[in-house]
């Protein structure tokens, strides 16, 4: 005990104490990382919100709404840890409600990565006949199936695993299981095609045109950003959170993994960015022009096979030298 200049006698700090002063200080360090990171994110994907918002071409489409599902869960997630934070209001209505929006706009971000990624993998494997069967709407009828099959599955989920509501752990345990098998059946075919993308991509380096594959390296950096700093969140959710484990680890691990996914979520601008940069030697352009370099959807070339872009490609000695011949208009962006 120390004697204070009052006369009154303060305790000395245990080893514990200072144990969890130190967990406690990482825990807000973290949380603050956090919510900066959300912000940033918040600022990025609305950038591409309004850069993209008109274009109405295919990939483009996939790209708004995983803009806009990124964008809504940085603002739930920056709101729960705010709420941790300033009220320390963990087990209100209002967090819990944030929190299922929360992970909802997760389910959507997911599955609209998967649809991405093994969309590109027909278009890459197959290109003639993903061209001609490929049907003009698909990219807006699939986002919709999307957004709708998530936010059923996230109001079956709030109502049986809600806090407010009569809360029954064993129902709660077997709706997350069907949840669980959802997201991880539709992470692998992300993962395989991913791993398919990547592979041509590597083999058929010497076969692509002058013009880089930005639109695959797009794919490919946004689908590992997701699970490298998204996944853990959803690991938690669904096995973490039912195993016994410390407090004090799961807490520390859902600081982390909450770290981790406002990355994932705030790096696709920064990705459309480099990529549309790469290999550019001018220093000030337009980020409207850098963003629609990134997400052209580029001519595909696998071995001499090329679908046909609406052009015809004449031999020099066979040009008819009163008509021009035009140049296609996606390769003069290269």
């Amino acid at each position: 005990m120390k004697q204070t200049l009052i006369g009154s006698e303060t305790p000395e700090p245990t080893p514990n104490s200072t144990r969890m002063n130190a967990f406690n200080t990482t825990c807000f360090v973290v949380s603050v990382l956090a919510v900066l990171t959300c912000v940033c994110g918040l600022v990025g994907n609305s950038l591409v919100i309004c850069m993209i918002r008109m274009k109405r071409s295919p990939f483009c489409v996939y790209v708004l709404n995983l803009a806009v599902a990124d964008l809504l869960f940085l603002l739930c997630m920056a709101s729960v840890i705010s709420l941790d934070i300033i009220f320390l209001a963990r087990n209100t209505k209002v967090c819990e409600v944030v929190r299922r929006v929360k992970y909802f706009a997760y389910t959507v971000d997911l599955s609209l990565l998967t649809a991405i990624s093994t969309q590109r993998c027909l278009s890459v494997l197959f290109p003639i006949w993903y061209k001609v069967h490929r049907p003009q709407r698909l990219s807006t009828v699939v986002c919709t199936l999307l957004w709708t099959l998530s936010l059923l599955m996230s109001i079956v989920a709030s109502y049986f695993c809600t806090h407010f509501r009569g809360y029954d752990k064993q129902q709660c345990f077997t709706v997350d299981v069907i949840v669980n098998i959802f997201i991880f059946g539709t992470l692998t075919p992300m993962i395989l095609s991913s791993m398919v993308l990547f592979i041509k991509v590597q083999r058929s380096s010497r076969q692509w045109c002058r013009q880089s594959p930005r639109l695959l390296l797009v794919i490919l950096a946004s689908v590992l950003m997701f699970l490298v700093c998204s996944l853990p969140l959803g690991v938690y959710s669904s096995i973490l959170y039912w195993v016994d484990l410390p407090q004090q680890l799961k807490i520390l691990y859902v600081s982390i993994s909450c770290l981790s996914s406002s990355l994932g979520c705030s790096a696709n601008p920064i990705i459309y960015f480099l990529v549309g940069r790469w290999r550019r030697q001018r220093l000030q352009e337009p980020l409207g022009a850098v963003l629609s370099r990134a997400l052209q959807e580029e001519p595909i070339i696998v071995g001499k096979e090329t679908p046909s872009t609406g052009t015809n490609e004449v031999g020099p000695e066979s040009q008819d030298p009163t008509v021009p011949v035009h140049t296609n208009p996606v390769m003069g962006l290269a």
